[in-house]
């Protein structure tokens, strides 16, 4: 299949970048696919051009301040409550309609969203993003006082170049390699490689080579390494989670850190009315780790819930 289309649309007062996987002639309500924190569109490079064959419309969304995105201006920050506007707009450009597919903190913005927006959410597949562990109020103000002392050391050009030497595309192959030690080196390549860029001063002829040790940068804001202030409170998702009116899909992978974290799964898919599938030998990014897998699940999900005339081709 060819490599994907780069579209850009003005949405919420920011230039979003997305990737096009459909066919010629694909038509319908698109599907939307979301990647996580500090990753892009390009983590569903290995799923994507699978549920496109079906004759789906199927784009990928760089979030803000994420992978070809705009971002924030001086002063700005990066809240759910701005992805969940962003999607919004997106989801307007492409039609007013869309299934959603959420990975992480995309699937935990995309519940946001269909709770927000119901009539415009058709299908919902969260993998592995229903929203980390419920936070407790009396500590909100410690967790404000910890998030202005990390804008402050991020603030600080020496503090921030002593910390974070840059990257080049050796060196952020083996980081992902260690943090991610189920994803193939196909995988490890793919991801490294477009989650970073060219310094300015590199050249381009240097980075087009593929030069290992050339000096990069991640593409995604620096701003996405600080914690954000707001906690997550499952009373107040609920009242999103009660509006949902689409089919809902919860995917997991048996080998995941969640199932050891203090969050509780079963209740909330119980609570969304979710269908649950389970990846075999896949941790938190299943569609990277096991991605034939993760797509079929997907794509049966779609073809039950918001079925196209060439489902099934």
């Amino acid at each position: 299949m060819p490599p994907p289309a780069s579209v850009f649309v003005e949405a919420n007062r920011l230039r979003l970048h997305l990737l096009d996987w459909s066919e010629p002639g694909a038509t319908g309500e698109p599907v939307l696919l979301l990647h996580g924190l500090q990753e892009h569109a390009r983590a569903w490079d290995f799923v994507a051009p699978r549920l496109a064959a079906g004759g789906r419309r199927v784009l990928a969304l760089d979030w803000r301040g994420h992978g070809e995105s705009e971002r924030v201006g001086r002063g700005g920050y990066y809240h759910f409550a701005d992805y969940v506007a962003d999607l919004a707009f997106v989801v307007r450009a492409l039609g007013g309609r869309a299934a959603l597919v959420g990975h992480s903190m995309g699937g935990s913005a995309a519940l946001l969203f269909a709770g927000s927006e119901p009539g415009r959410a058709t299908a919902l597949a969260l993998v592995e993003g229903l929203g980390p562990p419920d936070a407790e109020p009396a500590a909100t103000a410690e967790r404000w006082q910890g998030w202005i002392g990390e804008l402050e050391a991020l603030a600080s050009p020496r503090e921030r170049d002593l910390a974070r030497p840059a990257p080049t595309l050796a060196s952020a192959t083996r980081r992902l390699a260690e943090r991610f030690p189920l994803w193939s080196p196909e995988v490890v390549r793919h991801m490294a490689l477009h989650g970073t860029r060219p310094l300015a001063d590199a050249g381009d002829d240097r980075a087009g080579a593929g030069d290992e040790d050339a000096p990069r940068a991640w593409r995604f804001d620096p701003l996405h390494r600080t914690r954000s202030p707001q906690p997550f409170y499952v009373a107040q998702a609920r009242s999103f989670w009660r509006r949902v009116a689409c089919p809902v899909l919860y995917v997991e992978g048996t080998r995941s850190w969640i199932s050891a974290a203090p969050i509780e799964i079963d209740a909330r898919v119980n609570e969304l009315g979710a269908a649950r599938a389970r990846i075999e030998e896949a941790a938190h990014h299943p569609h990277l780790e096991r991605p034939d897998e993760t797509a079929r699940v997907l794509r049966d999900f779609l073809d039950r819930a918001v079925p196209t005339a060439a489902a099934g081709r």
